[in-house]
Parts: C-alpha cells; structure tokens; sequence
C-alpha cells in the first residue's frame, strides 16, 4: 500500500485511515480529537526482546506475531523509511483481525554503506555478515507503527543508532558466535543484549533502539495516541547506564 506521508518536525506521521484517495492514505498534519484511551493492546511480533522491552512501559498487552513477506518495493536510499514500511505492514496485518485493539508493529533493519543486512538465511551468511561488519560505523533503524482501525489511529516513526563495530574480532570469535545461535533472527547477525556486545566499540543513541524497540520513541507516540502508559521512561534509561 502506497503512503503519502507529512514530515512533521519531531514528531511521529500521522495518518488518517478514513481519508482515501486514488487507495492512497491521506495524512492529517492537525491534532486528532480521540480521547483517553484504555484498549487492548498487541505486540505485532515474535521477539523475546521486544516483549521484554515493552513491559518495561506497558503492564498488560498480548502477543500476535505478523507473519509478512519483508521484502517491500521503497526507495532504497531512504533507509528510515523502508523500516518504517515494515514496521506498518506488520500492524496492519494484525490490526485488520483486531481492529479494536492498539496494535504496535516494528522492524529493525542494520544499514552500512548503503547496503541492508537483515536477518542471516544461515549460519554462512551469518558469517559473512559479521565479517563485512566489524571495523565499520553502522546505521541500526527500528521503524515502530502505532495502530488502531476501530479509533482511526495510525502513527509511524523510526529510531536510529550509530554502532561501531571493533576491528580485532577473529575469524575464530566470529564462528563461535555463529555456532553459539546467539545472532540467529537478528538483523546484522548480533545481539547487543548479550554476547554480542563484546563486539562493539561505541553506540551513540539508543540502547534499546538497537535490542529491537526505541522506548523513548515509542512513549512520545503512545502519548501521542493518549494511551496510559509509565511516566518513569527517564528512569528506565538511567538504570542502562544513561543509555
């Protein structure tokens, strides 16, 4: 599905899902009048780390996993926006069996000199990956989608962090890595969380962007959307060392 989109400065994209031209979604740039919110809320993905990370601001909410093809026809030079994409096809495909509920959707993609590096299809690629990886300063997006047919509520944003990757990593340390299945289903083939961190050299932004969902990103969009969610986000960062 095709999106117009309206940048607005420092905010997440709204969408109005009742606004339909030629089958395209018009955006409103004006405040959407829904009032405060208690629903249902759903987690359009699979990912431990992801629901990990979610109940850190949410006490309650289900897990509906999306199953969609992630390959998607975007502009290949606008890597925030192809994340984006995803992470919304994901929660409208949850979100059309749900269309009462508050659906979150994302998808975390890791960009180095223009090229994307998904998920590994195996243990070789994984490899291959991690090789092509280590010295480089890469780009982790995790594109978030907020949804909800039955209010009209469809908000999309992305986070960014920089990653560097530490040079002298041997070929030996990459293998076991691999061997160890710790990178299997994770987008660059690593996980900061756990063993993967000892690759890295310096992150700058978001911590929990990289683990697979920005929760100051995240927060700013639920408020958005006026759904009661934890206050304490400042404290949730400074207890992960200020990140």
């Amino acid at each position: 599905m095709a999106v117009a989109v309206t940048i607005l400065a420092d905010n997440p994209r709204r969408f109005d899902l009742r606004s339909k031209s030629e089958g395209v979604n018009q955006c409103t740039t004006g405040v959407i009048p829904w009032a405060s919110l208690k629903m249902e809320i759903i987690l359009a993905s699979a990912s431990l780390q992801r629901k990990e990370l979610l109940k850190k601001i949410i006490r309650e909410f289900k897990i509906v996993p999306a199953d969609v093809d992630e390959n998607i026809a975007v502009n290949q030079s606008d890597f925030p926006k192809i994340a984006e994409k995803l992470a919304l096809k994901k929660a409208e495909v949850i979100a059309g069996k749900y269309p009462k509920s508050l659906v979150i959707g994302a998808d975390t993609i890791v960009e180095m000199g223009g090229r994307i590096y998904g998920k590994p299809k195996d243990d070789m690629e994984a490899v291959e990956i991690l090789k092509e990886l280590k010295g480089t300063v890469q780009r982790v997006i995790t594109g978030i989608a907020v949804l909800c047919k039955e209010k009209n509520i469809c908000l999309v944003d992305s986070g960014i962090t920089q990653v560097k990757m530490k040079n002298d990593i041997s070929d030996e340390e990459i293998e076991n890595y691999v061997k160890s299945g710790e990178g299997e289903n994770k987008a660059g083939s690593y996980a900061v969380q756990e063993e993967g961190d000892k690759f890295i050299e310096w992150m700058k932004g978001d911590y929990y962007n990289v683990v697979g969902l920005p929760l100051r990103k995240l927060s700013k969009m639920l408020k958005e959307a006026k759904v009661q969610w934890n206050l304490e986000i400042n404290l949730i960062y400074n207890k992960n060392n200020g990140r």
